[in-house]
């Protein structure tokens, strides 16, 4: 059976692969460009090991198994990441972790593509929804979900880092 990143692969212009620790310094570079995130809840400079975090972490009551950090490569570089949970928090559904993208490489209209194709294949895989957090203070990220057509499900608050902050909830049926 292939592996989530290699049906990825097949069906994007880009080099899947599960990230690992030996990626770390090309994780913390791309998040690095996206300081202005992390500073809705960091006092300071993102740090190499709060870049690296979701290596590791694993969303409770879901096992590692379920749980896929993947790397989209163009040409050895990292240019995207995106963190999965498949069957979580209920079977079928998957829930969407942090989505980056390298600006530089990556066009706005290529990051739609992408998280599209993404969606589809998780589709393929007998997925029937895909659920995200948004920060609400998050204006540039809750604008890409709305126009990627997820719809806004409820409201809620979470604790970032040592922060609690409002967030958004958002699903899309595939």
């Amino acid at each position: 059976m292939q592996t989530l990143a290699n049906q990825l692969s097949n069906q994007l212009a880009y080099d899947v692969r599960e990230l690992t620790h030996d990626d770390e310094d090309d994780i913390y570079q791309l998040q690095k460009q996206h300081q202005q995130f992390f500073d809705l809840f960091l006092d300071h400079q993102l740090t190499k090991r709060e870049a690296t975090s979701d290596l590791d972490e694993v969303a409770s009551e879901a096992s590692a198994a379920q749980k896929h950090y993947l790397g989209l490569f163009k040409d050895g570089k990292l240019v995207a990441t995106i963190d999965l949970t498949i069957d979580y928090p209920l079977p079928q559904l998957v829930w969407l972790g942090q989505y980056f993208v390298d600006d530089s490489q990556i066009s706005a209209n290529e990051r739609t593509t992408i998280i599209n194709q993404i969606l589809a294949v998780l589709k393929q895989l007998t997925a029937v929804q895909v659920q995200l957090l948004v920060l609400k203070a998050d204006q540039p990220s809750r604008d890409f979900y709305e126009n990627a057509k997820f719809e806004l499900l409820s409201e809620t608050r979470t604790k970032v880092g040592q922060v609690f902050m409002d967030a958004l909830i958002y699903q899309k049926t595939l």
